[in-house]
């Protein structure tokens, strides 16, 4: 390396580090600028339509607040939409199932003013009742009293303002498995047959509720250990929680919404190993003439999409 010193040289690597340096600052600028812009786009930050339009037409912007929902949860699904164009609007939202494009509701319609922001929120029901498990999506028509006319989403468009809605999330919020034979509903247990099934998982994992509803029953038992029932909100089924590593935070005749914390998986009671033993009770419900059933298919299948 020849030594450095006033010369040729120094004036080259001077001027290649001034140009380094002032495009290292040009990216930092950028990133700066750019940063906050994929984040918001990425918490839902309303996105107008893709497509081609009518420039006579309103522009219409939207966004959702998630991507996947359950019945009865906490969160329920909202859509934001705005209006760009020279004069009021009515807006009229309907939710459709994306699989088909079938009507699920048809929300009421509104009269917006230029750039004005509005919100339309769905629980997951459908003339009272929840619709079944898959994935829906909201859809847009924007009029002017000269009829021109916006929709979204464009024709073909299957993941805008889609998401997925389910009954039930899985109630073990951790790594877990299914166990062995001696695990499975039906398997015997001295003289008996095991009513539902285990689920391993390590101790103090969360437990949520798999369907919100009202607490049936908040007890202790020399085999079951700490437990919990949960009458499920909209269905015939009673949901059974046991081995709890400590007595459920909620109460008996409180309710709770699918999702929500209702303890921690232990091995309280008689269990060999942490694990959720986990039952399902037909109508009318546990220890009132209903019927305990396998619950590993339904089980799995919730696995599936939590």
């Amino acid at each position: 390396m020849p030594p450095t010193g006033p010369g040729k040289l120094d004036a080259i690597t001077g001027t290649r580090s001034a140009r380094r340096s002032l495009a290292a600052v040009a990216l930092t600028i950028l990133a700066s600028l750019l940063l906050p812009v994929l984040a918001s786009a990425a918490d839902g930050e309303l996105a107008p339509a893709s497509g081609p339009r009518d420039p006579q037409a309103p522009s219409i912007k939207t966004a959702i607040t998630a991507k996947k929902i359950f019945y009865d949860a906490e969160q329920r699904i909202k859509l934001r939409f705005q209006v760009d164009h020279v004069k009021s609007v009515t807006v009229q939202v309907e939710l459709v199932r994306a699989e088909d494009g079938k009507l699920v509701k048809t929300f009421k319609p509104k009269t917006l003013a230029p750039g004005e922001l509005d919100t339309v929120k769905w629980d997951g029901k459908a003339r009272g009742k929840a619709v079944r498990d898959g994935r829906y999506q909201f859809r847009v028509t924007a009029v002017d009293d000269d009829g021109a006319k916006a929709e979204t989403p464009e024709r073909g468009d299957a993941s805008r303002d889609a998401f997925g809605f389910y009954g039930h999330i899985f109630p073990i919020r951790g790594k877990h498995d299914y166990g062995e034979a001696g695990a499975r509903f039906g398997a015997g247990r001295g003289g008996r047959s095991h009513q539902g099934q285990d689920a391993f998982a390590d101790c103090g994992t969360d437990l949520v509720a798999a369907r919100g509803g009202k607490v049936q029953a908040r007890q202790y038992h020399e085999a079951a250990g700490n437990y919990l029932v949960i009458d499920g909100r909209g269905t015939d089924d009673d949901y059974v929680y046991m081995h709890l590593k400590k007595p459920s935070p909620r109460k008996e005749g409180e309710t709770v919404t699918t999702g929500q914390r209702i303890g921690a998986v232990g091995d309280s009671g008689n269990a060999a190993g942490c694990h959720l033993h986990f039952e399902l009770w037909s109508r009318p419900g546990w220890y009132e003439g209903g019927k305990p059933y396998d619950p590993l298919p339904s089980l799995k299948g919730w696995d599936d999409y939590s």
